[in-house]
């Protein structure tokens, strides 16, 4: 078997060095609490995910599996700092538990597939226990637990790529976590089983789909959630794959030097302002091997900053004992790296744009590119806005319980909300279309401004050009953002109403065409004009154990339209658009004003006038 897949058990009894010193200290300390959280919690056995499962919970087994994975890491991680026969005990007991498993399958996913995500992340806990406990196992045990990673994870995984089951040839995350998953079982047998061996191979070749869709910049059109699972998984198969065989095929792969920003820049102050069905925020110990392959201090500064300032679980995977491990000792997170406050992620169509970084006080995300992306929503051309860390336009993502916007079929009601529950535009009340192409059309940025241009492609109908422009407008002294200008530019072939959405989980007022958004701790006020005759309207839903508002600006039939809606920190006193017959569009918002020409098919920001407003 091969040894030392993540680490040899020497290299666990090595970390005793760190954690005298921070961030590591601290890390160990929560390691601590949550290992000892585990203790006094039940183990993880397939009744009980069977039970959830059969009362309708999604995903018990695969959630069962993190758990059992997380456990089993950080418990035995722990065990080799600070040697706790408790916490060794507690792993070997899951681990034996996760053997007894009749299957490696969670029956929430397709009964017909041979292996899934569960099983990925049953191979992965296996072979990394089987060489962590290689010592402290019973032979019974080992022989047992050997034949479950072969019978219930790597037999089923050749299998299915033999029939070419469909995640084998995806792109998704289904293909990383998969293929990385199965093919670290596989590699941990490598040495003495040619089956395993060749599993191997065929992950590698399995994950070439994925590497084709991971562009040059890093970005990732399902979402910053599932980059961080398809990351996580390829991360710890890439490092099995170097320390076993010197092949460092995963870390070679174009995009992975980037891609650790894409996490960052929309994940500002540690909050999630990406797009797509799953809000979590992916701070996995996991990720800290980017920093130290790459050299990626702006990596290890975000988990250092975000990851370890919260309360620990008894459930889940292992970010703690994994960040001690793989966190690079030489790299030091402080000063805080300075990052481009503008960055565009063409390949995607996502732009993040603030007034600063590392913690910017003002942040927009805007999202165009692929309506037919996995886990992607049809939200061509929506944006989100945070203020001071607080985000007071959101994006839903997967609602928590049914609301107007769910789709009509319910079980697919998480992969297809409609666009009126994002920050958006629709024409005639017609949903956009799922396989409408958007693009980034220019980005500029300077001391007074931010602007981006966004196209909607066909999304509004094939007659419809549907073109967005977000402007952020800064005060020169202090460098703070103050104002977010969106305008918004239509040009129909036939005459249609426009209706936009603008969703908030604060306290939404409206009075005629301007109003607030009071947050817990910030607010914005707005204000909304047009070309043409406007009504606003607002409405709140409940979602999950909130309220969402909803704000809806509304136009009579038109062909061409040009509307612009301010948010600010400051009162709103003017707010004007002014659209020439050659098509020129001239904004004015308070003292700022903004000029666009005619350039192609779509107007440029031309010139900003925008005076400093600090006291």
């Amino acid at each position: 078997m091969n040894r030392g897949l993540l680490a040899t058990v020497e290299d666990l009894r090595n970390l005793r060095g760190r954690i005298g010193r921070r961030p590591y200290d601290v890390m160990f300390d929560l390691l601590q609490k949550r290992c000892a959280l585990i203790l006094e919690s039940r183990p993880v056995t397939e009744t009980d995910w069977q039970a959830q499962h059969a009362q309708g919970v999604q995903a018990a087994a695969l959630n069962a599996a993190r758990t059992c994975q997380g456990r089993v890491f950080d418990l035995l991680i722990s065990h080799h700092i600070d040697p706790n026969g408790a916490y060794r005990d507690r792993a070997i007991e899951e681990v034996r538990l996760l053997a007894g498993w009749t299957q490696w399958l969670d029956p929430s996913h397709r009964r017909e597939d041979l292996a899934d995500l569960c099983t990925a992340e049953c191979c992965a806990t296996m072979a990394v226990a089987l060489d962590w406990l290689a010592e402290d196992l019973s032979e019974p045990d080992r022989a047992r637990c050997r034949r479950a990673l072969l019978t219930r994870g790597i037999g089923p995984y050749r299998e299915a790529v033999g029939r070419k089951e469909w995640w084998y040839t995806c792109y998704h995350n289904w293909n990383a976590v998969i293929n990385s998953g199965c093919g670290l079982g596989a590699a941990a047998l490598a040495d003495e089983n040619p089956q395993a061996a060749e599993a191997v191979q065929w992950a590698k070749e399995g994950l070439e789909h994925f590497f084709a869709a991971l562009g040059r910049e890093g970005g990732w059109d399902e979402g910053i959630s599932y980059w961080g699972y398809a990351m996580r998984y390829l991360l710890l198969f890439g490092l099995a794959l170097d320390r076993t065989t010197n092949d460092r095929f995963i870390f070679h792969q174009r995009g992975m030097e980037t891609t650790g920003q894409f996490g960052i820049y929309f994940t500002p102050r540690g909050h999630n302002m990406g797009f797509g069905d799953s809000p979590a925020v992916p701070l996995y110990g996991t990720l800290y091997e980017i920093a130290d392959r790459y050299a990626n201090r702006e990596v290890c500064w975000w988990l250092d900053r975000w990851a370890f300032h919260r309360d620990v679980s008894s459930t889940g995977w292992s970010d703690l004992g994994l960040g001690l491990l793989l966190r690079p000792t030489t790299m030091t997170a402080e000063p805080a790296p300075k990052l481009q406050p503008l960055r565009v992620f063409n390949e995607i169509g996502w732009a993040a744009i603030s007034d600063r970084w590392p913690e910017p006080s003002l942040y927009v995300s805007l999202k165009t590119g692929d309506l037919s992306a996995h886990h992607s929503h049809l939200d061509m051309n929506s944006i989100q806005v945070q203020v001071d860390g607080e985000a007071l336009l959101c994006d839903v993502g997967n609602p928590p319980s049914p609301t107007a916007y769910a789709a009509a079929v319910p079980a697919e009601a998480m992969y297809d909300v409609q666009a009126q529950a994002h920050n958006t535009l629709m024409a005639d009340q017609r949903d956009h279309r799922i396989d409408a192409q958007g693009r980034i059309l220019e980005a500029e940025m300077n001391d007074t401004y931010r602007w981006v241009a966004a196209a909607a492609g066909e999304a509004l109908g094939p007659s419809v050009r549907f073109n967005r422009h977000v402007i952020m407008l800064l005060d020169e002294r202090s460098g703070d953002g103050h104002t977010v200008v969106v305008l918004d530019e239509i040009a129909n072939g036939t005459a249609e109403k426009i209706a936009a959405y603008w969703h908030t989980f604060g306290q939404l007022s409206v009075r005629g065409s301007s109003g607030t958004i009071v947050g817990r701790r910030t607010g914005l006020h707005f204000r909304v004009v047009a070309n043409e005759p406007i009504e606003l309207a607002a409405a709140a839903h409940e979602v999950g154990k909130l309220t969402e508002s909803v704000l809806t600006v509304t136009t009579p039939p038109v062909r061409h339209l040009a509307m612009a809606t301010a948010f600010s920190r400051l009162p709103i006193d003017l707010l004007k658009v002014n659209r020439s017959g050659r098509g020129e569009v001239t904004v004015a918002v308070n003292a700022a004003t903004l000029y666009f020409r005619v350039s192609r098919r779509h107007l440029k920001l031309a010139t900003v006038a925008a005076p400093a407003v600090a006291d």
